[in-house]
């Protein structure tokens, strides 16, 4: 956030004067401070020459503001106190006090706020009237960020009153802007939107576009503060048009990085972050290095690098308690203390932190510090203690604030035995959160806030688990699984610029393979890719969702009746075990399979040798060794996944429900899925979902679409195109991102024989080969009526990335969210030369009304898919496809 010091603004209009007036570099310091500089060095001459005092502090006076604009601390004090010694020379009180009300800006900015407050209180002696109120306006920032807050306030206030009756309407606006943030820093959301939408409005009219920039980003850190991410993020992009071009001041790379780390964009925290630090410690801007080096400290712990958190943590402490800032030394030591393993005094610690934390008006960490003291101290008074304290400050505030509320409210009534009232608080908490995810318009931010859930349903499936009861242990592991998919992703404000970008950036990944042999033209056009991807992710990230209360599980009391024949068969990850629950005609079972992390060994085994066995690498021997590594691989996962609980599964098909990485095993090739049909889905409620009818039929004609460098693609769109009638064919140079857009809207079904690639990196650019470009997931997501079952033809088109609760991100995803009923993709690469041969299979028998699941499983019987089998490239293609979604019909 930005506090506004005592600088002057001009109209754009005074950047082309020709004066040396040093006044007008003065003003114009922040509004240009690139035309200032030059206006304030030929002022600084003139007054020189002329043996003029006055002008002369005033011309170094501009300069140090300049370079405090440019981030350059250690210029700026330079020049400010020269403007000072100049001015006590010639006797000129006045002046050296307004150089002084400059110089304890940058003071406190470098890290010295004591000397700043000193400096403060020697100008205020010196000024009277209208410039004793902007010295103590000046002197409030300075006692708000040392925590002091009730004098802050005053000076704030009393400042405001001043400059209204005065009249001084740009000092008016700068006095808004600065008690704002004091509000968003306290909760106070709705007061410190009417301080910042006024500064704004002011500003506006006063044609000062820095200082609007400045309260826009500032109003995206209110915002932020309530926890509404796309609206902060829409003002932070807002001001960042400006910073982009002016240099992106370190105050708003660090709120950016901290609202990215909230919404658990790590790797973009970081990045954001990083250059926050190099930024502040290029300008000895000791303040924001100390600052940006604590945000690099929870992110460190936020990816479990605990050593590197400590490190960061224990240097922004130290350079906290040296700067007199108590309150965010206590943060650092929070994120200190969690980054060590908790000796024997760390619940009194983190105890005392938290109390440091609460009177530092840190209400989120105070709560989490609370937290934290809960677990440590488990079963002794000092957990219930804590938890009273967190129960009982945190019912107001963002969604995070009051879900952390009820998980206490949770687990004390756990403690005390009352058992349903502690479902239900857990319940209160994860419908709060929900309402918070419905908020989010975007699929990336709406998975990545699952993981505030994780532990409150967490607690719920203990409290199932120990009282013995299948029914409740199903409710819990659905409450909080996949529940971006559950609600269909809405479009950004801007959908256009979207759009654009989208097609902007199609043009640039194809003059990449254009130019392949070109390095230097191939290194522009990448660095021209990312910067187009982040600007994609940052336009949808601005999307807001319907909001209000959401339907957290769907109605799965009639799991059983839909289900019939078939078995359900849901895992789920819990304190390091993986547990399954079978449903199955009327019953509901649960069962411990044991360490989650041995068959997370096992499919990493497997898809290693099987990957090596498609792509042939190796000699025949070590081929060999990887078949036989695959067998052995694929006999232990199946033991380890159904040996427990094969006496319920039936004949039937099955509907599996995986967890974390087994969602890219392919079923096929255990015994168990043998000869059965076999749906994976997300979760049981999405499985529910796409079970259903559809609100109106399809309207369309089938969509059969092959993609360019692929082998076999066209032969095998045109022979499936003698099997469908009325298909719209889409081919070389027709096969366009926008025709096949255009057609995919109502088809009955989609065949998709292309190139794609999964990106483990970023999802949501997970994408399709065509004639023009890449179909991504950005594209699929704008369908406003997907196809009702789409064939992906493409090496690991089915894989997706696995987000906390369950999410899932990927291609097969983007379709199942949209309302897709079935998806058939592979989670592995596919030897081209099989894969035409299977797509035959399975539309013959689509066409002869089998559903996808037992279609595939015939098909790929078919084609030698079988335990005894031999396991070739042919075989590990057939496999590798999956059914995603409702699955037989």
């Amino acid at each position: 956030m930005f506090a506004v010091d005592t600088l002057g603004r001009v109209d754009e209009a005074l950047a082309e004067s020709k004066s040396v007036d040093p006044a007008e570099a003065l003003r114009l310091a922040t509004a240009d401070p690139v035309r200032a500089r030059v206006l304030a060095q030929r002022a600084l001459r003139a007054a020189r020459r002329a043996g003029d005092p006055d002008g002369e502090s005033v011309a170094d006076r501009a300069l140090g503001l300049v370079a405090r604009e440019l981030h350059d601390a250690a210029r700026a004090l330079r020049h400010l106190r020269r403007a000072i010694a100049v001015a006590d020379r010639a006797g000129l009180a006045v002046r050296r006090a307004e150089a002084q009300m400059s110089l304890a800006f940058v003071l406190d900015e470098a890290g010295n706020p004591a000397e700043a407050l000193r400096e403060l209180d020697t100008a205020l002696a010196a000024l009277s009237g209208l410039g004793a109120a902007r010295a103590r306006m000046q002197r409030a920032i300075i006692l708000d960020r040392l925590g002091r807050s009730a004098e802050a306030l005053d000076g704030y206030t009393g400042s405001l009153a001043v400059f209204r009756r005065t009249g001084d309407r740009l000092w008016q606006a700068r006095a808004l802007s600065n008690r704002g943030i004091f509000h968003a820093y306290r909760g106070a959301i709705r007061q410190a939107y009417a301080d910042l939408r006024a500064a704004e409005e002011l500003h506006t009219e006063l044609g000062q576009p820095h200082a609007v920039a400045q309260v826009r980003h500032n109003l995206g850190f209110a915002a932020a503060r309530a926890g509404d991410v796309p609206t902060a993020l829409r003002f932070y992009d807002l001001a960042d048009e400006y910073f982009a071009r002016a240099g992106r001041p370190p105050t708003a790379l660090i709120d950016r990085g901290e609202l990215l780390l909230r919404a658990r964009l790590l790797a973009e925290a970081r990045q954001v972050t990083r250059a926050a630090l190099e930024t502040a410690t290029a300008g000895r801007m000791a303040l924001y290095e100390a600052h940006a080096r604590l945000m690099l400290a929870e992110i460190a712990l936020a990816t479990g690098d605990r050593a590197a958190a400590g490190d960061l943590s224990a240097a922004a402490t130290r350079a906290f308690v040296r700067q007199g800032r108590p309150g965010w030394a206590a943060l650092a030591r929070y994120c200190a203390l969690r980054a060590a393993d908790p000796g024997p005094a760390a619940v009194r610690l983190a105890g005392r932190i938290a109390d440091q934390l609460t009177d530092a008006g840190w209400p989120a960490a105070a709560l989490d510090a609370r937290l934290y003291v809960a677990r440590l101290a488990a079963g002794r008074p000092a957990a219930a203690a804590a938890l009273r304290q967190v129960r009982a400050t945190g019912r107001r505030g963002p969604a995070e604030l009051r879900a952390r509320a009820w998980h206490a409210e949770a687990l004390l009534r756990a403690d005390a035995g009352d058992r349903a009232g502690a479902r239900r608080a857990l319940r209160a908490g994860i419908d709060v959160l929900d309402r918070y995810r419905a908020a989010l318009g975007a699929t990336e931010l709406r998975s990545l806030a699952s993981s505030y859930a994780v532990d409150l349903a967490a607690s719920g499936l203990r409290l199932a688990l120990s009282a013995g009861r299948p029914k409740p242990v199903l409710w819990w592991a659905e409450r909080c699984r996949a529940a971006s998919l559950r609600t269909p992703p809405t479009r950004p404000p801007d959908e256009a610029a979207l759009a654009a970008d989208l097609a902007e950036l199609r043009h640039v990944v194809a003059a990449v393979d254009e130019h392949a042999g070109e390095p230097a033209r191939v290194a522009g056009l990448l660095r021209q890719q990312r910067a187009l991807e982040d600007r994609v992710r940052r336009r949808s990230w601005h999307a807001t969702g319907a909001g209000g209360p959401t339907d957290g599980t769907g109605d799965l009391t009639e799991l059983s009746t839909v289900l019939g024949d078939a078995t359900l068969v849901e895992l789920v990850e819990l304190d390091g075990s993986l547990i399954a629950v079978v449903v199955t005609g009327n019953r509901y079972h649960w069962q411990d399979l044991g360490p989650a992390g041995a068959v997370t060994d096992e499919l990493e085994a497997l898809r290693f040798a099987l990957v090596r066995v498609v792509r042939r690498h190796g000699s025949p021997a070590s081929l060999r060794a990887a078949e036989a590594a695959a067998r052995h691989a694929i006999q232990r996962l199946d033991r380890a996944v159904f040996d427990p609980v094969r006496h319920r599964l039936g004949t039937g098909p099955l509907v599996v429900v995986p967890v974390g990485a087994l969602h890219a095993l392919p079923w096929a090739f255990l015994p168990t899925c043998q000869g059965r049909p076999v749906t994976v889905a997300p979760s049981a409620a999405v499985w529910l979902t796409a079970r259903r009818p559809a609100a109106a039929p399809p309207t369309g004609r089938p969509v059969l679409v092959a993609g360019p460098g692929l082998a076999h693609a066209e032969d095998e769109v045109c022979e499936l195109a003698g099997h469908l009638a009325s298909a719209d064919v889409y081919v070389g140079a027709a096969a366009t991102v926008d025709r096949v857009v255009r057609s995919l809207p109502g088809a009955p079904l989609a065949h998709l024989a292309t190139h794609g690639r999964f990106r483990a990196d970023n999802p949501m650019f997970s994408y399709l080969r065509l004639a023009d470009g890449r179909l991504t997931v950005y594209d699929l997501e704008g369908l406003a009526r997907p196809p009702a079952t789409v064939v992906l033809s493409a090496c690991e088109s089915g894989l997706s990335a696995v987000r906390p609760g369950e999410e899932l991100m990927g291609l097969t995803a983007a379709l199942l969210g949209t309302g897709t009923g079935d998806v058939l993709a592979s989670v592995l690469p596919v030897h081209d030369g099989t894969a035409p041969r299977l797509m035959l299979h399975l539309h013959r028998l689509l066409a002869e009304g089998v559903g996808p699941a037992g279609a595939l499983s015939r098909a790929q019987a078919e084609l030698g898919v079988h335990p005894d089998g031999p396991l070739d490239a042919a075989a590990v293609t057939a496999a590798a496809v999956v059914c995603f979604g409702a699955g037989w019909t």
